[in-house]
């Protein structure tokens, strides 16, 4: 499945082709750009990710496609 991360600040695309959820590739996203790319399959560090920045899973009303978001790290991401 593909993924798209969108920071909507600086409109940089990160596109994850995997079966993972939504929430964690937002979190895979966190790790890639700070930089710490050896933690991304250290599950501790990715749990205290979630805590930190939380993560919101929802479903569209209108279109009922799945999404989710980190409001604090201004990251947006959907399947495509």
């Amino acid at each position: 499945m593909e993924t798209i991360v969108k920071n909507l600040i600086t409109n940089e695309e990160t596109i994850f082709v995997n079966s993972l959820s939504l929430t964690e590739n937002i979190v895979s996203t966190i790790i890639l750009e700070s930089k710490r790319t050896g933690q991304l399959i250290n599950e501790d560090y990715r749990n205290e990710i979630k805590k930190q920045f939380p993560i919101v899973e929802a479903k569209s009303t209108i279109t009922g496609r799945q999404f989710a978001y980190c409001e604090s790290k201004h990251l947006h991401a959907k399947f495509n």
